[in-house]
């Protein structure tokens, strides 16, 4: 078990070593990210996502000997590049885009059921290193443990796509979202407003860990919001659609855009028919989807492991006894 430290002493020793710099390299341009576009994830070779990150085995090792240079009994650095991208179309017209690129490595140390974490957005070996004792404040002590032989571990492609996003010029993707709208409009002759927002992001991860695992992964997302508004006698009503998914371009069919349209309109006019539902207790019936959130909400989080092995939860005592009854019968 790791040693008691309030979180005011990790944070004043975390103070003294912590620096963070905003730093995203110039060797980033668009031909190099062309090496990384391909779907198939597993094959990706992990010297190109090494020199993705512009470091190598042994600056990994040297940092993860300072991360648990404190004692700490596992420790691993998450490097992630993540390219995002955005559109907003207000009544056919583009009143919104910009971009957005994450870049930077965080490292994890625990020590017993204590975590301590650190960032930095600044890859060299210096800064790395001063992130990774920050990190290493969760213990108190010496060095028990040394990084093992790190080894790639291959890992199933979930999400394949044909064209990365990296690869997708905006204006190839505005007349998805003018299409939409036109559909929109076209619906129902009570619309009166639409707003779409279309974003799409890549992300290239590399994970090191202290027990000797390299694990590589390319991350493609999508999402897209439709939303509108409906006028009936001159009662007002707004509502939307949205899909979300690790897709590419080409999900974007005819069929995905009359349905993202027809949904958005459907959802909105509905609620000229809603009424005041009678106060009480009554019946309810739960669909699939949100439901599962609330109740996940509702009781899921109390369920988890981690807080009934450290008996925090309101369920601690219940699954013992339900336990100790099963041992009886």
């Amino acid at each position: 078990m790791g040693s008691n430290i309030s979180r005011r002493i990790f944070l004043e020793r975390g103070a003294k070593g912590l620096i963070t710099t905003a730093f995203v390299p110039a060797f980033f341009k668009s031909d190099s990210l062309k090496a990384f576009s391909s779907p198939d994830g597993e094959n990706m070779k992990l010297n190109e996502y090494l020199n993705h990150f512009l470091v190598s085995e042994e600056i990994i090792k040297d940092v993860m000997n300072t991360a648990l240079s404190k004692g700490g009994d596992y420790c691993d650095l998450y490097f992630q590049h993540q390219i995002s991208n955005y559109i907003g179309l207000e009544d056919g017209s583009v009143n919104k885009a910009y971009s957005e690129i994450g870049f930077g490595v965080g490292i994890r140390v625990l020590k017993g059921n204590q975590t301590g974490y650190s960032f930095t957005e600044d890859l060299t070996p210096k800064a790395m290193k001063l992130a990774a004792a920050t990190a290493a404040n969760i213990a108190e002590g010496s060095q028990m443990i040394s990084p093992q032989q790190l080894k790639l571990k291959a890992t199933p492609n979930y999400y394949p796509i044909k064209t990365a996003w990296e690869d997708i010029k905006i204006d190839q993707k505005i007349p998805f979202l003018q299409q939409i709208n036109e559909k929109v409009f076209a619906a129902d002759k009570r619309i009166i407003k639409s707003n779409i927002w279309f974003s799409d992001e890549t992300s290239y991860i590399l994970l090191a860990t202290s027990d000797g695992k390299f694990v590589l992964d390319y991350q493609p997302m999508s999402s897209i919001s439709v939303s509108c508004n409906a006028e009936q006698n001159g009662k007002k009503e707004e509502n939307y659609f949205d899909l979300n998914g690790r897709r590419g371009i080409e999900f974007f069919t005819p069929q995905t855009i009359d349905r993202l349209a027809n949904e958005a309109v459907r959802k909105t006019v509905m609620l000229f028919d809603a009424v005041k539902p009678e106060a009480g207790e009554m019946p309810v019936v739960l669909a699939a989807g949100s439901s599962g959130i609330l109740l996940h909400e509702a009781i899921g989080h109390g369920m988890e492991a981690d807080f009934n092995r450290k008996n925090v939860s309101i369920f601690s005592d219940k699954i013992v006894s339900r336990l100790q009854k099963n041992l009886l019968q």
